[in-house]
């Protein structure tokens, strides 16, 4: 039993992880060794790479109502229950604004891509594998939208903030794929294959840019601050992801992908966002940083779990 669990935690670090480290791995000593300017990468993967995944994403996603119905219900469920939790937690430990706005994205944004699409297709396979890109097709415009809300917010007055997200190309890009998908309009191959092509290079560089910011983290430094976000996206987040998906009634695999993608670790787009608008950077970094590493053990006891139900 404890040779088997072992094994199925070893072959889960190595389908789902080890690709993801290479790339912040290289993103690290690439750093160490030319000193890239950080801020033009990252601006690079929020207004070039980001809008063409999410549009090119939308566009091929295949979804039935009743599971549109029942993933968006627990997107707003699941995400909205985080964010209050995220928010009442910052509260209590009296943080400032900005670090405020910091812990309820790293509390609430889970990474349903970079890590939940590959730890997706070694638990269920590639049918497992489109059904999770219902999730993330669903979860683009909340976990965008409301991402950089948020990181502009911790800084800025709400007026300000809504005149800097009508100036992100993130929520332009997704609602003109649900005008095409809505209207049954079509790009043809010569517009949309670049588009798709700069949307899944984006993954590998923005990777490679995270693991420049995590490099950057003082090994020595004081990480006690980020452990109650690390708890609650890792604990808490799975644990109420799998409440909502019993009162929204999802079952089956569909249910089971859904609830593996939401208890993932902290997104790494926050990253990007709180770096943006000067949110606090260097929390959501090391929040992305110590629940990666803590999701080693979870998300295998959690798959455990799912499979066992």
């Amino acid at each position: 039993m404890i040779t088997s669990f072992l094994f199925q935690v070893f072959r889960a670090f190595a389908d789902a992880l080890l690709p993801p480290i290479f790339f912040a791995g290289l993103g690290v000593i690439t750093d160490r060794l030319l000193h890239f300017e950080l801020r033009t990468l990252s601006r690079l993967c929020l207004y070039i790479f980001s809008p063409a995944l999410l549009f090119s994403s939308l566009m091929k996603v295949e979804v039935t109502l009743e599971q549109t119905t029942q993933v968006i219900l627990f997107v707003l469920l699941v995400m909205g229950g985080m964010g209050l939790l995220s928010y009442i937690y910052a509260r209590i430990c009296r943080m400032d604004r900005p670090t405020t706005a910091s812990t309820i994205m790293a509390g609430t944004f889970f990474n349903a891509v970079t890590l939940g699409f590959p730890f997706v297709l070694f638990a269920f396979g590639e049918k497992g594998l489109s059904l999770a890109a219902i999730l993330v097709a669903i979860n683009s415009l909340p976990h965008n939208v409301c991402g950089l809300l948020l990181a502009a917010r911790g800084v800025q007055s709400t007026r300000q903030s809504l005149c800097g997200l009508l100036k992100m190309p993130i929520p332009y890009a997704i609602l003109a794929a649900l005008f095409f998908r809505t209207f049954s309009f079509s790009l043809p191959p010569s517009v949309f294959e670049p588009i798709d092509i700069l949307g899944r290079a984006g993954i590998p560089v923005v990777l490679i840019t995270i693991g420049m910011e995590l490099g950057r983290i003082p090994i020595r430094t004081n990480h006690s601050d980020v452990v109650g976000v690390v708890i609650l996206r890792l604990i808490v987040g799975p644990l109420w992801a799998w409440t909502v998906g019993s009162i929204v009634g999802l079952t089956g695999l569909l249910g089971q992908v859904v609830l593996l993608q939401a208890s993932m670790p902290t997104a790494i787009m926050p990253i990007v966002f709180a770096r943006e608008f000067g949110s606090n950077v260097g929390f959501v970094s090391r929040a992305v940083l110590f629940s990666t590493l803590a999701s080693i053990l979870t998300i295998s006891v959690i798959l455990v779990l799912i499979r066992s139900t």
